[in-house]
């Protein structure tokens, strides 16, 4: 996939201007610069542990640096509290690894709760939005289910429907094929391409999956210990010649990254 204008001329909706995060003595963020830019799918990748979602936690303004500055659509939400960051977030959207459906609520209510929450709308243009959502990721007439008669993959999209209910200007997911089998997986992933093209929205993906990666892309960014290797094109990526990168697309067990590495860094990050 290719990014149709020159990413220099583009307007950037996220900066990320050398963000540093420690918990305690463990600096999980090492210096972390990037640019996301207007209607682009940018896809953050890395290993277990490499701080992708923290990262991505900085970003939407759930955590706040030890330093370092971060921009959303414009607006510096490095301190922002309260509702002057309610007020950005509004114009995101947000699908969670685990869906993060509430199970006492029906499809339609889950789909609805931001509308509910943040809007002064009749029930009737809602209940026609919502309609429109889930018609979006294919579970029209499912309005009345319950999130347990929902299979995995059911749910993820419901949690899609709900991330684009209130028309967001940019939609994070966090590892959206998790958990998923491969035909899942490649129906989740066109989802995220098709309503990243239908309602021009900008898409940030947070994953290890490589096959998902290469399918959705238009620019990555590979992490290694909260530090940023490389960010470029999938096809800059695949003929990098750093031996990190070529390790992690290719799967090898025999690299610069090892299995007692990995699993250090993840035992780190549940303890952070």
């Amino acid at each position: 996939m290719e990014v149709n204008m020159d990413t220099q001329e583009q307007e950037a909706v996220i900066e990320v201007v050398d963000l540093v995060r420690k918990f305690g003595s463990r600096t999980v963020l090492d210096g972390v610069n990037l640019k996301v830019y207007r209607g682009e799918t940018f896809v953050i990748m890395g290993g277990s542990g490499c701080g992708k979602s923290t990262l991505l936690r900085h970003i939407i303004g759930n955590l706040k640096p030890t330093s370092g500055m971060i921009k959303l659509l414009g607006t510096d939400i490095t301190h922002l509290e309260g509702q002057e960051l309610d007020r950005v977030r509004k114009k995101i959207g947000m699908s969670f690894q685990s869906s993060a459906l509430f199970d006492s609520m029906t499809v339609g209510e889950n789909v609805s709760l931001p509308l509910r929450e943040h809007t002064k709308l009749e029930k009737n243009v809602i209940d026609i939005m919502v309609t429109m959502k889930l018609e979006l990721v294919g579970l029209r007439g499912f309005e009345h289910l319950m999130p347990s008669q929902l299979s995995g993959g059911m749910k993820k999209r419901v949690g899609l429907a709900r991330a684009i209910a209130m028309e967001p200007s940019i939609v994070f997911y966090d590892e959206p094929t998790a958990g998923l089998d491969p035909i899942m997986s490649a129906v989740i992933d066109k989802l995220i391409v098709d309503l990243s093209k239908k309602l021009f929205i900008t898409s940030v993906v947070v994953t290890h999956d490589m096959k998902s990666v290469m399918n959705i892309a238009d620019r990555i960014a590979m992490l290694h210990e909260g530090k940023v290797l490389a960010i470029g094109t999938p096809l800059e990526i695949q003929n990098s010649d750093n031996p990190i990168i070529r390790q992690f697309i290719s799967g090898s067990f025999d690299g610069p990254i090892t299995f007692f590495q990995q699993k250090d860094d993840y035992l780190d990050d549940l303890t952070k």
